[in-house]
């Protein structure tokens, strides 16, 4: 554990000292205060967003953004070393190589953890003083699973990096990869479930998706506020039957979690948990397993 501990901290300290941690930290405070500023433009609204209203507005940004900053920075946690050849050095010195992955993976996933957790915590403060509102619980919710969602990726672009040769080559890959789970699942989930004429499960994947749904943020919006100013809207709707389609992709699980509830998709806890570790299991494992193959 002393081991771990200390490759996670040489490896969070590294990405500080490189200005990565800090840039981090400026692009998500940034873009969470415009998109709470400006979430509401689409219905004409601007200025602070209450706390369940900055969820609806943040889902987009955290859905694109935190997947690619999980890959640009796991990417080359192990490539980098092969290229600089570190690696046979750091196994010299007695760390074994599961190890001295786990390391790595933990200094990974608290460099993405602190801008993260930070962003969060300040714009949750500003919000609550400002707007005073009490719906804490969805803004939570929405921090809590970004940062499950950066750290399964964070997972993926080590298992990235440790299959790849150069920098380039995991950069490369992380980037198909990140285009895959963001883009291209969606519309082949979709147009498969569609072809086999299912229709509930497409109509969940389109609500918990944006590739066929290009307007999908104004239209929550739009069903928030008539939820919030028609009475017969208050009683919530009969929630729809859990896609198994939506654990396949974290990306999609992640957006059907932070729907709000007048969608009326819930997404159940063991499924959520089931899933969750599936995909911080099996890259992590491909990882170690990669990397005792390789000849040092």
């Amino acid at each position: 554990m002393k081991t771990i501990a200390l490759i996670a901290t040489k490896e969070f300290s590294d990405r500080f000292r490189s200005g990565w941690v800090i840039a981090c930290v400026l692009v998500w405070l940034g873009a969470i205060g415009l998109t709470s500023l400006f979430g509401l433009a689409q219905i004409g609204r601007f200025g602070l967003q209450g706390y369940e209203r900055t969820v609806v507005s943040l889902l987009n940004l955290v859905q694109y953004l935190v997947p690619l900053l999980a890959l640009l920075l796991g990417h080359d946690l192990v490539a980098s070393e092969r290229e600089d050849r570190t690696l046979p050095l750091v196994v010299a010195c007695g760390a074994t190589r599961g190890y001295w992955l786990l390391g790595k993976f933990l200094g990974g996933c608290l460099t993405l953890a602190f801008p993260l957790a930070l962003g969060f915590t300040i714009a949750g403060i500003v919000i609550g003083l400002t707007v005073r509102e009490r719906g804490l619980g969805a803004f939570l919710i929405l921090a809590g699973s970004s940062l499950l969602l950066g750290i399964v990726f964070v997972g993926v672009g080590l298992a990235i990096s440790a299959f790849s040769r150069t920098r380039v080559q995991a950069l490369v890959i992380a980037l198909l990869a990140w285009s895959t789970a963001v883009f291209a699942f969606d519309l082949v989930a979709l147009g498969v479930v569609v072809s086999s004429q299912a229709a509930t499960a497409s109509e969940e994947i389109e609500k918990a998706t944006d590739a066929t749904h290009v307007v999908s943020v104004e239209d929550l919006h739009r069903q928030y506020e008539g939820a919030k100013d028609n009475a017969q809207h208050l009683v919530p709707a009969a929630p729809r039957r859990f896609s198994p389609w939506l654990v396949l992709n974290p990306v999609d699980l992640f957006r059907a979690i932070n729907l709000p509830q007048t969608v009326a998709l819930r997404v159940p806890v063991a499924a959520a948990a089931l899933a969750i570790s599936v995909w911080l299991i099996v890259p992590l494992g491909f990882g170690v397993w990669q990397l005792r193959r390789l000849d040092l």
